[in-house]
């Protein structure tokens, strides 16, 4: 039963994503005010690392609901769930049998030799 109720990746993955986008937009803005591109490139460098920054922002902003919505589609049928912990717990009460790997063997001489 543990495998049908493993929680989704979802909420960690837009965590990371709202995180990183935000402190790229945070540093860009510091960036800019502070430092303010003189040349072209520079100005394409810091609208690309703040578009960026707002993607990453905005997927994380949307990857939420959609984990969250997703979560039911993760688990199995409600009809399905009661028989399956039942079998669950008819497996749990009857382990199946183990043997060891590691049994002595026992050698039983087939002729016995004299020393004469």
């Amino acid at each position: 039963m543990s495998i049908l109720t493993t929680p989704s990746k979802a909420f960690p993955t837009a965590l990371v994503y709202i995180t990183v986008g935000v402190l790229i937009d945070i540093w860009t803005v510091v960036a800019w005010i502070f430092y303010p591109p003189e040349t072209n490139s520079g100005k394409f460098w810091v609208a690309g690392f703040m578009v960026t920054g707002f993607a990453l922002l905005l997927i994380g902003l949307l990857l939420g609901p959609i984990g969250r919505s997703a979560r039911g589609a993760e688990l199995p049928p409600k009809e399905v769930t009661p028989a399956v912990a039942q079998t669950d717990q008819t497996a749990a009460a009857n382990p199946p049998a183990v043997l060891s790997a590691n049994r002595p063997v026992v050698q039983t001489p087939s002729v016995i030799q004299t020393g004469r």
